[in-house]
């Protein structure tokens, strides 16, 4: 009788758990504000803007440009920002990696101008690239990790990890696999197929899919998984919203839900507790405070 009693506890509470929005913070930055992210320590948002790539400290409201151009962005606990460039030489696409360190404003370069088959994945533990048909890495930080990494390559993941590299097609043939990202905990890995999304297990099984789902990102604890829903008249979006399941049992919330913002791009704080996102038809970024409980 006591375990009945636990599990109908359990089954309670997991019920009447959700998820909400206490506060919206809009802030402005300019013209064609976009892809806002958290630095690893929670205190600057990174965003790109007209005027480049920029950083801007929350705490004093100092927004400082690190780039003319940049993508894929980070800021690590030190300050140190990796960043991709792109430009072309002879006609050809090239792929760079930059770091700036924001303490001393000095950039350095890490991968120059390269030819490769994919655009790098900038990771916390190193960049990785696919140059030649082979998985090339730079650990640009000094504590050299083994964790996956996963990216989209030829209509399939390439997921890497331990020095090995394997290819997997969970949904089969002429598939995209796109924005694919492994979960924090190393066992799964999220991407969307069209307008569809995926996680799976680090062998291909498929776990669970949610449908009209785009731009997924995992919280720190990996229970969630935010993403947005959004429209187009084949020439501009015209509507999107944030939301995010709970990857335990599949449940989604609506975090957003206004006629005259159009949300997309969720990013998660370090802590959890909050989604910075654009606002397209405003060009402002918004951050998100959740009640999670």
């Amino acid at each position: 009788m006591k375990k009945i009693a636990v599990f109908l506890m359990l089954f309670a509470t997991l019920l009447s758990a959700q998820v909400m929005v206490t506060e919206v913070q809009v802030l402005d930055f300019g013209r064609n504000t976009i892809k806002p992210v958290f630095s690893d320590d929670g205190q600057y948002l990174l965003f790109s803007s007209f005027e480049g790539g920029n950083y801007h400290k929350l705490s004093d409201n100092k927004t400082t440009t690190f780039a003319s151009a940049a993508y894929d962005y980070s800021m690590d606990v030190d300050g140190k920002i990796r960043y991709r460039t792109d430009s072309f030489v002879d006609d050809l696409h090239m792929n760079s990696v930059m770091m700036y360190d924001s303490k001393i404003n000095e950039t350095t370069v890490i991968i120059d101008k390269k030819r490769l088959d994919i655009v790098p994945k900038i990771t916390e533990h190193g960049v990785y690239y696919l140059e030649d048909s082979k998985i090339k890495t730079n650990n640009v930080l000094a504590k050299p990790s083994a964790k996956p990494v996963v990216m989209s390559y030829n209509r399939s993941l390439l997921i890497h990890s331990y020095g090995t590299s394997k290819i997997l097609k969970p949904l089969g043939e002429d598939k995209f696999y796109i924005w694919p990202s492994v979960s924090p905990d190393n066992s799964k890995v999220v991407f969307v197929d069209i307008n569809d999304l995926y996680v799976i297990d680090m062998n291909g099984n498929v776990i669970f899919n949610i449908k009209e789902a785009r731009a997924p990102k995992w919280s720190p604890d990996g229970k969630w998984i935010a993403f947005m829903r959004d429209s187009d008249d084949g020439h501009a979006f015209i509507s999107s919203d944030i939301y995010v399941v709970r990857v335990e049992d599949q449940k989604v919330f609506k975090l957003t839900d206004t006629e005259d913002r159009i949300e997309m791009n969720p990013s998660w704080s370090p802590d959890g507790t909050q989604i910075v996102c654009e606002d397209v038809a405003n060009d402002k970024l918004l951050i998100l405070t959740l009640s999670i409980r």
